[in-house]
């Protein structure tokens, strides 16, 4: 599975048949959890830094060392992780809750795996 199986599954499938309002628990699987306007990491390239910078227009300096890029991107990323999925799920009046990671217990399907 990937995110875009999913996506075309949550949008095709789920979506359609989800009476209105209703709460969709999602678990932690990494294509379950692709994030929008993701900021970069002290491990991303420099280039990478300097776009999501100019995107949001931060002022920087194209001389600025990738510490003092890194610095202004903590500053200035958002609080909360916004999820694609979590998108469109409320683009359709539904929303999303997130099972906390390592808490299988709270999971059904696990219960049901480990038998």
């Amino acid at each position: 599975m990937n995110f875009e199986n999913y996506q075309k599954w949550i949008q095709e499938r789920l979506i359609p048949n989800l009476p209105t309002n209703s709460v969709v628990v999602i678990d932690n699987a990494p294509y379950h959890n692709v994030q929008t306007n993701r900021a970069p990491t002290s491990s991303s390239r420099k280039s990478e830094m300097t776009k999501w910078l100019s995107e949001r227009n931060i002022p920087h300096s194209e001389s600025m060392l990738k510490p003092q890029l890194y610095t202004l991107i903590k500053l200035y990323k958002p609080q909360h992780k916004t999820f694609k999925i979590d998108s469109i799920l409320a683009n359709a009046g539904h929303s999303a809750l997130r099972l906390p990671p390592y808490h299988p217990d709270l999971n059904p399907i696990e219960l049901i795996w480990s038998q």
